[in-house]
């Protein structure tokens, strides 16, 4: 009975991932900034960035959350 109790447990506490919304689950996300002309350059470009996704904090995965701001898991539903 332990076996299956600690099955049903780990279920239980284990929520339910979606893919994260703002970087389509790919944990970068791309943007572009502006860098000015100096010394060193002839004149100002945009220079694509990659960094890691903030809302995800660059796994790709976020947790699914019921209306009431609780986490789905896949035996305790919404």
């Amino acid at each position: 009975m332990g076996k299956i109790k600690n099955l049903l447990i780990e279920a239980m506490e284990t929520p339910i991932m979606d893919a994260c919304s703002e970087c389509d689950g790919l944990g970068q996300v791309f943007y572009e900034v502006a860098r000015p002309q100096g010394f060193g350059r002839d004149g100002g470009v945009i220079d694509g960035v990659l960094e890691d996704c903030s809302a995800c904090g660059g796994v790709g995965e976020v947790v699914r959350l019921c209306a009431c701001g609780e986490w789905v898991t896949s035996i305790r539903g919404c």
